[in-house]
C-alpha cells in the first residue's frame, strides 16, 4: 500500500476507495467523518465523537454511517513506520441492493438476523470492531489491483461487494441494517444531518428539524442524541466552527467576516465558542498554525469535506 499512498491522501482510481499516509503525530483537528468504513493499517489514531474516546488502530475497523463531527488526532506515526489508512465509502442504496441479495440466496438467515437486529438498541452512529481474516484477506487483493497497469474495476467493485458482506455479518451490521431503510430511525435522523450540513450558515429554528425527520419531537431529539452523542445545536455549532477555520486558514478572511458567512450574528458568541472547542480564541489559533506552517496544516486538513 505504501507505493501508492506518496502524499497524505491518495484518490485511487476506484472511486470507493481512498488512502492516507502521515508521518508525524498530529494535533486535534475538528473533521467530518462520512458514511464510511475506515480501516487503519499502520499506526493509530484517537477519535473524539463529541466527548467520547475512539481509539482505533491495526486490530480494529470503525464504521461511521452518518455525517459526524469529530475532532481526530493521529497519535503513532513516524517517517519509518508512517500513519497508513484506507476508507471505504457506501451508501444506503448499496446496503439495500446487497440486503436484497443475501434474502434472495437466503430467504431464512436474513429474515432471523432481521429480526434480531430489530430488537437491538439503536447504537451510536460511529463504532468500533474487530477486523477478522475475512476482511483483511478481501482488502488484500483489493489493494493488490492498484498494481495492475490496467486497474480491473470490475473486480474491484465485487471486492467491494464482498467486504460490505462481511461487515453485514460483523459486530455493527444492525446499524448497517438500520441506515439501509429508509423508514428506520436512524435514516430519518440521516434527512436532518443532511439538511444541517447544507443549512447549517442560514437561520432556521432547531425544531424544523423535526419536521423534515418526520418523527415525534421526544423521539427526535432522543435518537439524534443516541446517535450523535450531541444535541442539534451542538452539531450545527461544530459544523459553523468548522468551516469558519476553514475559512480563514484556507481563504484568507477575517475572524468576524468568518463569523457572520457561517451564521453567527455575533463576533463575541462566535470567539466563545471558537475557543471552546478549538482551545484558543480565533487570532491566536491562526497565529498557532501560521507558527507550524500554513502548508503543513492544510496538509493535515485534507480529508474535511467542506
Amino acid at each position: 500500500m505504501t507505493r501508492h499512498c506518496t502524499g497524505s491522501v491518495t484518490h485511487t482510481a476506484f472511486d470507493f476507495l481512498t488512502l492516507y499516509r502521515t508521518e508525524t503525530v498530529t494535533d486535534p483537528v475538528l473533521v467530518v467523518y462520512e458514511p464510511r468504513i475506515y480501516i487503519v493499517v499502520q499506526g493509530e489514531k484517537v477519535l473524539y465523537l463529541h466527548n467520547r474516546p475512539i481509539l482505533y488502530d491495526e486490530s480494529h475497523y470503525l464504521i461511521s454511517t452518518l455525517n459526524l463531527p469529530v475532532s481526530g488526532q493521529i497519535t503513532r506515526a513516524s517517517a519509518s513506520a508512517p500513519y497508513l489508512a484506507l476508507c471505504i465509502s457506501f451508501t444506503p442504496l448499496e446496503m439495500r441492493e446487497l440486503l436484497h441479495d443475501i434474502e434472495a440466496a437466503s430467504p431464512s438467515q436474513t429474515a432471523l438476523a432481521s429480526s434480531k437486529s430489530s430488537y437491538a438498541p439503536l447504537s451510536p452512529a460511529m463504532g468500533l470492531s474487530n477486523i477478522t481474516n475475512d476482511i483483511l484477506d478481501t482488502l488484500l487483493r483489493l489493494v493488490r489491483l492498484l498494481d495492475k497497469d490496467k486497474n480491473d474495476l470490475f473486480l474491484a467493485k465485487l471486492y467491494k461487494k464482498d467486504l460490505l458482506y462481511h461487515f453485514l455479518q460483523g459486530q455493527q451490521g444492525h446499524v448497517l441494517r438500520e441506515i439501509a431503510h429508509n423508514q428506520s430511525d436512524l435514516s430519518r435522523i440521516n434527512r436532518a444531518l443532511i439538511h444541517l450540513r447544507h443549512h447549517f450558515h442560514e437561520p432556521f429554528e432547531i425544531h424544523d428539524l423535526v419536521t423534515i425527520a418526520g418523527m415525534g419531537q421526544s423521539s427526535f431529539y432522543k435518537r439524534f442524541s443516541a446517535v450523535t452523542g450531541m444535541t442539534p445545536v451542538q452539531y450545527r455549532t461544530k459544523l459553523r466552527l468548522q468551516e469558519a477555520r476553514r475559512l480563514m486558514v484556507h481563504e484568507d478572511v477575517g475572524a468576524a467576516q468568518a463569523s457572520f458567512l457561517v451564521g453567527y450574528e455575533s463576533p463575541s458568541h462566535f470567539s466563545r465558542d471558537y475557543k471552546r472547542i478549538f482551545g484558543r480564541p480565533p487570532h491566536a489559533d491562526l497565529h498557532h498554525i501560521r507558527t507550524i506552517g500554513i502548508e503543513a496544516y492544510k496538509r493535515q486538513h485534507e480529508d474535511v469535506w467542506f
